[in-house]
C-alpha cells in the first residue's frame, strides 16, 4: 500500500468518526429540545388548568362568581357534555351523534346539552336531523315529532316529568301530540310535527291541517300546556324512506330585558333539507326565561321508525347560564342557620359543580369543578358539605347546606367581695363579664372595671380555694374544663393613718432628716478645713518671715559638703535653689491676694509642684556627686 492509500484510508477514517460524533450530537440535541418542549408546554397546560380551579375563601354574607362564562366555539360536538334519557344511545362518531328512537313505537328520547344558554346574550346552534319510516316510503311517516326543545327545567327535571307525567290509561303527557314539552312550563318545540292530531294540530287560519309534516314553533303555557298554533307544511321531495336536513336556531334578545327573571326577543327557526327542496323560515317574537335548557327530542307513537340527530361543525355561539347558588352555614344538632352568618351566594355555570372544602385539598382538578373553603366559624368544627351540580332554574335545590359541629365550651365567670376587714361595703361593686373558650383552651383575662376610690384587690381566690396575688397569677396556665371555672377578686381598703400618727410620723422623718443633714455636714466641713488652715498657718509664716522649707535648706548645705572639694561648684546655686520655695510662696500669696476666691487646695497643688522642682535639683546634683566619686577611684586604680 502506498502513501497516498494510507493518506486516503486515514482521512476517510476519521471522517467517518466525525460524522458518526456530530450525528450523535445533533440527535442528543433534537431529543433534549424536545424533551424540554414538551416538559415546558406540559407545565404550561397544567397551570392553566390549576388557574382555573383556584380555590375561594367563602366569606358569610358576600357573594362570589366562578366566571368562565362563554362556550368554547363547536361545544356541541363534545359528546361528554351531553346526557340521554328515554331510548337515546350515542353513536360513536368524531362529533356527537345520537339515535334518540331506533325503529321502536310510542317511544321518546332526549339528548340534553348539560348547561343552559342565556338568553340574555346572542345565540346561534344547528344540527342535521334523519328521518327513516319503517313501513312507509313517506320519510314524515317515522314517528310523532323531531327537533330542538328549549325549556327552563333542568335535565333532572325533563327526566322525572318522561317517567312520572303519564295519563290514566298509561299514555304519555309529555311526547306524542304534545312534541315532548307536554308538562314543561314556559318551553318551546322547533322542528318537525310529524303526525296530525286534531285536537292539538291548528294551522295557521284555525282550521284543521290534515298534513302530517308541519314546521312548528310550539309553546306551553306557565302550567304546562301545550299552545294551538302550527305552521305551513314544507315543500320536500319524497325521495324514498329517509331524509336529511338541517335545522337552525337564532336568538336576537330586547335590548330592554323584561325582568330578573324573563327577557323577551326574536327567535328565528330555519328548516332546509339536503335532498333539495325551498328552505323555511319561521320567526316569531316571545318571552322566554333568563336561562334556558338546550334539548333534543325524537319520539314515535303508532308510527315508528329511525330518527338520530348529529352536531354540525357550524360554530356553536352561546353564553353559559347562570344561577345563584346559596350556601348556608347550619348547626348540625339544631339544623338551624348558626347565628351571624348569614349565607354566602355564589353565581355560577348550569351543568357546573360546586365543592364546599374544609380544611383540605382539592380531590379532583376539573375545568367544571370549582371549590370553595369554608368560613371558620368560633366555637364550631367543619363536618361536612355535600357537592352539587348546579340546575337551570331551580332555586330551591340550588342550596349547598354545610354543617358544623359544636364544640365543649367552658366558662369562666369572675366576681369582686369585699375582704371580712373592710368595715363599710355599702359601695356597690362593680360587675365582671365571664369569659368562655374551647375545652382547653387557655382562659382569657377578663376587662377589668375600675373599683371605688382607695379600694383595691388585695388577693385572688380560685375554686379550689387557692390564693393568688393577682389575677393574672390566677389564670396563669389555666384551661377552660367541662366545669366553670370561678375566680374571687377580694377587694380591700386603702387604711388612712389619723392626723397625730401623721405629725408624729412627718416629725421623726424630719428629725431623720437632719441628723443625716448634720452628719454629712460635719463630714463635708472636715474635708474641706484641712487645706484652710494650713493656708492660714503658710500665711502667718510668710508674714512673720519665717521660711517653712528651713529643713531643706539644711538638705543642700549637707549635699554642698560632700561635693566640694571635687567637683567646686558655684556656691550660688544651692541658695538660688534654696530660694526657690520662698519666692513660689511669696508669688503664691500674691496671686490669692488678687484672687481672693482661689482655695486653699489649688494652692496645696502649687506648691506641691514647686516642691516638685526643688526634689528633681537634689536628684540631678546627687547624680552628678555619685558620676565624680567614681571617677575619682577609678584613677587610683589605674595609678
Amino acid at each position: 500500500m502506498n502513501n497516498n492509500d494510507k493518506y486516503f484510508k486515514l482521512t476517510t477514517s476519521y471522517l467517518i468518526k466525525k460524522i458518526n460524533f456530530c450525528s450523535k450530537l445533533i440527535l442528543f440535541i433534537i431529543i433534549f429540545t424536545y424533551s424540554l418542549s414538551f416538559h415546558f408546554l406540559n407545565d404550561a397546560f397544567y397551570k392553566s388548568v390549576q388557574a382555573d380551579t383556584t380555590i375561594s375563601q367563602l366569606v358569610p354574607d358576600q357573594s362570589f362568581d366562578t366566571g368562565n362564562h362563554i362556550y368554547p366555539p363547536q361545544s356541541n360536538q363534545n359528546s361528554a357534555l351531553w346526557t340521554n334519557i328515554g331510548s337515546a344511545e350515542t353513536v360513536e362518531t368524531s362529533t356527537f351523534s345520537v339515535n334518540l328512537v331506533n325503529n321502536k313505537s310510542k317511544s321518546a328520547g332526549y339528548a340534553l346539552f348539560n348547561g343552559a344558554i342565556d338568553m340574555t346574550q346572542k345565540v346561534s346552534f344547528s344540527g342535521n336531523f334523519s328521518l327513516q319510516a319503517n313501513s312507509s316510503t313517506d320519510p314524515f311517516a317515522a314517528g310523532d315529532s323531531l327537533g330542538f326543545i328549549l325549556t327552563p327545567k333542568s335535565t333532572d327535571f325533563i327526566a322525572n316529568n318522561l317517567k312520572s307525567n303519564l295519563a290514566a290509561d298509561g299514555t304519555s303527557n309529555v311526547v306524542g301530540k304534545y312534541l315532548g314539552i307536554g308538562g314543561l312550563s314556559d318551553s318551546i318545540f322547533m322542528g318537525r310535527d310529524l303526525y296530525q292530531n286534531s285536537d292539538v294540530d291548528l294551522d295557521g287560519s284555525g282550521t284543521e291541517n290534515a298534513a302530517s309534516n308541519n314546521v312548528s314553533i310550539r309553546q306551553t303555557n306557565n302550567l304546562g300546556e301545550l299552545i294551538k298554533q302550527a305552521y305551513p307544511t314544507t315543500s320536500v321531495p319524497n325521495t324514498g324512506s329517509t331524509i336529511t336536513e338541517n335545522m337552525k336556531i337564532d336568538w336576537q334578545p330586547s335590548s330592554t330585558l323584561t325582568n330578573d327573571k324573563n327577557v323577551t326577543g326574536e327567535l328565528t327557526y330555519t328548516i332546509s333539507s339536503e335532498n333539495g327542496g325551498k328552505a323555511t323560515t319561521l320567526s316569531e317574537k316571545i318571552t322566554v326565561a333568563r336561562s334556558m335548557s338546550l334539548g333534543i327530542i325524537g319520539s314515535t307513537g303508532g308510527n315508528f321508525g329511525r330518527l338520530t340527530y348529529s352536531s354540525t361543525e357550524d360554530e356553536f355561539n352561546a353564553y353559559k347560564g347562570t344561577q345563584s347558588v346559596q350556601v348556608n352555614y347550619l348547626d348540625q344538632d339544631t339544623n338551624q342557620p348558626i347565628t351571624n352568618f348569614s349565607p354566602s351566594i355564589i353565581k355560577a355555570n348550569v351543568g357546573d359543580t360546586i365543592k364546599v372544602l374544609g380544611k383540605q385539598l382539592r380531590d379532583i382538578v376539573d375545568i367544571n369543578t370549582f371549590s370553595f373553603l369554608t368560613p371558620e366559624i368560633p366555637g364550631y368544627i367543619f363536618v361536612s358539605a355535600p357537592p352539587l351540580v348546579v340546575a337551570n332554574n331551580d332555586a330551591e335545590n340550588n342550596v349547598i347546606n354545610v354543617t358544623y359541629k359544636k364544640l365543649p365550651i367552658g366558662k369562666a365567670h369572675f366576681n369582686y367581695q369585699y375582704s371580712s376587714d373592710v368595715v363599710d361595703q355599702s359601695i356597690l361593686l362593680p360587675t365582671i363579664n365571664d369569659t368562655e373558650g374551647e375545652i382547653n383552651e387557655a382562659v382569657i383575662m377578663p376587662e377589668l372595671p375600675n373599683l371605688p376610690d382607695n379600694y383595691y384587690i388585695s388577693k385572688v381566690v380560685t375554686t379550689d380555694g387557692q390564693q393568688y396575688a393577682t389575677l393574672k397569677d390566677a389564670i396563669s396556665g389555666e384551661k377552660y374544663k367541662n366545669q366553670e371555672l370561678h375566680f374571687t377578686l377580694i377587694v380591700s381598703k386603702v387604711v388612712v393613718p389619723t392626723t397625730s400618727d401623721n405629725n408624729s410620723s412627718k416629725q421623726s422623718s424630719t428629725a431623720e432628716r437632719k441628723n443625716e443633714q448634720g452628719k454629712q455636714t460635719s463630714k463635708d466641713s472636715t474635708t474641706v478645713d484641712q487645706p484652710q488652715e494650713q493656708e492660714t498657718i503658710k500665711k502667718e509664716a510668710i508674714h512673720k518671715n519665717e521660711k517653712p522649707n528651713s529643713e531643706s535648706n539644711d538638705t543642700f548645705k549637707e549635699v554642698y559638703k560632700e561635693i566640694d572639694s571635687p567637683l567646686k561648684l558655684p556656691l550660688k546655686m544651692p541658695t538660688e535653689i534654696s530660694q526657690m520655695p520662698q519666692s513660689s510662696v511669696v508669688a503664691i500669696n500674691n496671686e490669692q491676694s488678687k484672687y481672693p476666691n482661689v482655695s486653699a487646695h489649688n494652692l496645696e497643688i502649687q506648691v506641691a509642684g514647686t516642691a516638685g522642682i526643688f526634689a528633681g535639683g537634689v536628684v540631678a546634683i546627687g547624680t552628678i556627686t555619685g558620676f565624680n566619686k567614681f571617677y575619682k577611684f577609678l584613677k587610683i586604680v589605674k595609678k
